[in-house]
């Protein structure tokens, strides 16, 4: 007589691969500041940068974490998105974004690989990383979370959670320092 025996295993997914977010300041501060923004976007090109600045400089009472929020009708933001992710793999990401916006018109993929080339990223390890869509999961998430908080535009910044409206750099790092008192 044979026996037989059946074994069953639970398979499962692991979660996609997000990586770290791209952030600056106290991981512990008191102020979050969560910034949703689309590389494709005139405003979000003239905040993103102020917003780098203001986390620099209050970095031990402000933490800024980016968001990609690539808007359905720009053609190139979510592959320049998947892009500045595999830079912040190479902790290039703040250089990569800062290029990105300053050639918004320009962001097709052999442009997003001449702007990693000339930050000095590998380029290997760069184009593995954007050629397999590797980052897809990561902006993906990212946009679930912008739906989640019923963004419709960007740049949408959130401080502490709420929704707050960008007025001017004084104006904002006012506020930020009003919170951490």
């Amino acid at each position: 007589m044979t026996a037989c025996f059946l074994i069953f295993t639970a398979c499962s997914t692991p979660p996609p691969d997000t990586g770290n977010r791209a952030s600056i300041g106290n991981p512990n501060a008191k102020v979050l500041i969560e910034e949703f923004s689309d590389f494709q976007c005139p405003a979000c090109a003239e905040i993103s940068p102020q917003l780098e600045k203001i986390a620099e400089n209050n970095s031990e009472i402000a933490r800024l974490e980016f968001y990609h929020f690539p808007l359905t009708y720009h053609q190139y933001s979510f592959k320049a998105a998947e892009a500045a992710e595999c830079a912040n793999d190479q902790d290039k990401f703040w250089e990569f974004m800062n290029i990105a916006f300053k050639n918004q018109d320009n962001l097709t993929e052999d442009n997003l690989k001449s702007f990693a080339s000339n930050l000095g990223l590998n380029m290997e390890t760069f184009n593995t990383c954007l050629d397999s869509g590797q980052k897809k999961a990561r902006i993906n998430s990212d946009i679930n979370e912008g739906t989640r908080h019923d963004l419709g535009y960007t740049p949408s910044i959130y401080v502490n959670g709420t929704l707050v409206q960008w007025n001017s750099v004084d104006e904002f790092e006012k506020y930020i320092k009003s919170l951490a008192q």
